[in-house]
């Protein structure tokens, strides 16, 4: 009988927070622009690339971690159980999202302190369509259809069904590829052929609604990025000595965290690649914080560990918890005065949403993710941590070590 092996590595959880502090602070200036209080939304920067970084980085943590358990589970059983993906997938994933779209659709409509400027006035248009498209797990396509028209408290969900979309397809890529790295540079280069072609048609057919929105929603499908986070992956798991040496190196990392403080502090937007200019550093600093003893940054500690825990929480509640808190300054605070107002917002908000995504946590979500380790080979993340604090090593199998030695 195999045993559970366990995968944990450090640090990924404090990735995960900061990038969930990017989106709620993007959408935070988002919501004070559309009640009308003091914002800096409307700067191309905080309006157009800063919300989107956030995502980058998920997209490429998730690729990363995925690729590298299906890549060991192949390793330790010669497949990959790819019934038991799904189901650890919908454990996770699955729970949380409905209850989401349940409160967004259902209940929060029709309560008027919800009710958002210009956004809640949309949310019964194409109501059927919008509530089928949330349901089946395509909230990118009801993103890409009703951007006009959004919906308030669950347009952020659009992001959870392109990975639940990658989640689709990841295993079986892993499970029948020869050559994993040949693949994910396929993939890369396929993103950008058809991203190439659709801008180049959208670009003589600028009027063209339906080219416009494919070209919207292959934009932010990030396939791409994805895959990157898996070529870290790839050279992590095969050991590979001289891409390590040179990700690992002091001056890599000086140099990536250096360009990547550049580049989001000016706001650097480069057209057609700017989410990839993001995400080659990003992915340079994962493949460092969870499998370098010196990384040169470090987001071990146990708030951040807890807190990145509790991330997606975080990021599905925090729509909730802006309204609250802008609807708190509406009442207590002086319009004129601009710092009290920005402390009350982004304190409730934070306060807010981590204490809804706690209760949440420990009383909805933990049972689900619990439940995953039934069906895992390999049991990873915060499972893996708890299984080998309480294992007796004659029983289990072994943690695989967080982390490498340079080469």
């Amino acid at each position: 009988m195999l045993t559970k092996e366990k995968v944990y590595f450090p640090n990924l959880n404090g990735v995960r927070f900061v990038a969930a502090l990017g989106v709620i602070a993007h959408h935070v200036e988002q919501s004070k622009n559309m009640y009308g209080l003091d914002n800096i939304y409307t700067d191309s920067f905080v309006g157009g690339v800063f919300g989107k970084l956030g995502i980058i980085m998920f997209f490429v943590l998730s690729g990363f971690l995925i690729t590298y358990l299906l890549l060991k589970e192949k390793e330790k059983t010669g497949t990959i159980s790819v019934r038991n993906f799904y189901i650890r997938r919908i454990f996770r994933i699955w729970p949380l999202y409905y209850l989401i779209i349940i409160l967004g659709i259902f209940v929060l409509p029709h309560f008027s302190f919800f009710h958002i400027p210009w956004y809640s006035d949309h949310v019964n248009d194409s109501w059927w369509l919008k509530l089928g498209l949330f349901l089946f797990f395509v909230p990118n396509i009801a993103d890409m259809l009703f951007r006009a028209a959004p919906a308030p408290f669950i347009n952020q969900t659009w992001s959870v069904g392109v990975e639940e979309q990658f989640y689709i397809m990841w295993p079986w890529i892993v499970k029948y590829s020869k050559n994993i790295l040949t693949m994910l540079l396929g993939i890369i280069t396929f993103y950008f052929i058809i991203r190439a072609s659709l801008e180049v048609w959208h670009h003589y057919r600028p009027d063209n609604r339906t080219i416009t929105n494919i070209n919207y929603f292959w934009e932010y499908f990030c396939i791409d990025d994805m895959s990157l986070g898996g070529i870290m992956a790839w050279i992590l798991f095969n050991k590979k000595e001289k891409a390590l040496r040179f990700l690992f190196h002091r001056y890599t990392q000086l140099a990536t965290y250096a360009c990547l403080i550049f580049i989001t502090i000016r706001g650097i937007s480069v057209p057609f690649v700017t989410y990839e200019v993001y995400a080659v550093p990003f992915a340079i600093m994962i493949i460092n914080l969870a499998a370098n003893k010196d990384t040169l940054l470090t987001f071990d500690n146990k708030i951040l560990d807890y807190l990145g825990k509790v991330t997606y929480g975080l990021y599905m509640y925090h729509g909730i918890a802006i309204v609250i808190a802008i609807r708190g300054v509406m009442a207590w605070v002086p319009k004129q005065d601009l710092i009290s107002s920005n402390i009350v917002v982004y304190g409730l908000t934070f306060g807010s949403c981590i204490l809804m995504t706690i209760i949440s946590y420990e009383f909805f979500e933990k049972p689900f993710l619990k439940a995953k380790v039934k069906y895992s080979k390999i049991v990873s993340g915060d499972n893996a941590k708890e299984l080998a604090e309480e294992a007796k090593p004659s029983t289990e199998g072994p943690v695989v070590p967080a982390t490498l030695p340079i080469l």
